[in-house]
């Protein structure tokens, strides 16, 4: 979720066709693209994690090893990311 400022209009069929152009005449680009815009291992899940309950966004990146938080669901439903550290 976006607030309306922050919408960005994305022509994808352009892109596409830029990329795929662009893979044919760089050798290996296909997997450096691949990794960030695959679906292959990225999965996002919402958890409720009663011990996080008023921690700052920082100290709640501090408690996990091999994930990556990256925002914050509110009992609202708002799903609030690209949070600051404080």
């Amino acid at each position: 979720m976006t607030s309306p400022n922050n919408i960005k209009v994305v022509i994808a069929h352009d892109i596409m066709g830029r990329l795929m152009i662009q893979c044919t005449r760089e050798p290996g680009l296909v997997h450096i693209i691949e990794s960030p815009l695959g679906f292959d291992g990225n999965e996002f899940y919402f958890e409720n994690w009663e011990k996080l309950k008023g921690c700052t966004y920082f100290e709640v990146t501090c408690c996990f090893d091999n994930d990556v938080p990256i925002g914050v669901k509110k009992a609202s439903g708002y799903i609030d990311v690209n949070l600051t550290n404080d």
